[in-house]
């Protein structure tokens, strides 16, 4: 980022860490490469027990953007995402797992794009990415309004896309759900467009979704009963209505994970970052 320091970012990115030392250096320079806006980045480590925290203190002192929190006990995504919350100042929260990371100026884009259309949520285009970086997918490009009905039936909105206004959702923080629905997001954006209308389409291919093997959002089995339990459990949706929801559910998640597999050479499509970070996928 270049500028003088401002104590008041324009954007707070929240970043959950747990064992995730491999990713680290592409995540710290993908949010470094944000340049044109003023920024904080803080990420929680739940205990991690690799390099992770050392590697994240050490960044830490180098750069006054970066914040890092450490949980007393390892407490899962949730926690972690919401205590990195009650530290944001910023007017915009955005979401970043460590594995994944975003194409430069993301935040410049659609912070811009947030102000022109007065948006409270907005999302935008992005890409599967194999683990090892060296492969991506065609570029998912979803509907301009993603409402109510369609959040349910597609499971569209992808938390690295995600911005969150503020001031027009204060208080703004994940759903902690006992017992664990391992869809918390899906929770919390069906909440505020309850509350301020259709999350918004930016139209620009900003980030990078990491399939990775054995993370939460790799099991489709595990996914789709989460879903049915949020249609019914927290949601509470008339069983006539969750049914034919719930299968708009499953082909869609089964055209999206077929039709979108990464199978294309990322360092050509992404440039400079993706080339300097492949990864070996036998770590």
């Amino acid at each position: 980022m270049k500028g003088t320091i401002i104590n008041k970012p324009i954007v707070s990115v929240i970043t959950p860490v747990y064992n995730a030392s491999k990713f680290i250096p592409r995540l710290l320079e993908s949010v470094a490469s944000q340049d044109l806006i003023v920024y904080e980045h803080i990420l929680v480590d739940d205990c991690s027990q690799d390099d992770s925290y050392g590697l994240l203190s050490e960044a830490a002192l180098k750069s006054p953007y970066i914040k890092v929190i450490r949980l007393p006990k390892n407490s899962g995504p949730v926690v972690a995402r919401n205590e990195a919350i009650k530290h944001a100042s910023g007017k915009y929260l955005a979401f970043l797992d460590a594995d994944d990371y975003w194409m430069p100026n993301k935040l410049a884009i659609q912070v811009k794009f947030m102000k022109e259309n007065d948006a409270a949520l907005s999302f935008s285009d992005y890409r599967f990415i194999s683990e090892d970086g060296k492969l991506v997918s065609k570029r998912i490009s979803g509907l301009n309004k993603i409402g109510w009905l369609l959040h349910h039936m597609t499971r569209y909105l992808g938390c690295l896309t995600i911005m969150v206004n503020t001031e027009k959702v204060p208080d703004f923080q994940f759903p902690d759900i006992t017992p664990a629905y391992r869809a918390e997001d899906f929770m919390a954006w069906s909440k505020i467009i309850k509350q301020t209308g259709p999350a918004l389409r930016c139209p620009h291919d900003l980030a990078r979704y990491a399939q990775v093997a054995n993370s939460r959002s790799s099991h489709g089995l595990r996914a789709a009963k989460s879903v049915w339990q949020i249609y019914r459990d927290f949601e509470n949706i008339p069983l006539i209505k969750a049914v034919p929801y719930f299968i708009v559910y499953a082909l869609f998640a089964y055209f999206k994970r077929s039709f979108y597999r990464p199978r294309f050479i990322s360092s050509v499509i992404d440039g400079e970052l993706s080339k300097k970070y492949l990864l070996d996928g036998n770590k």
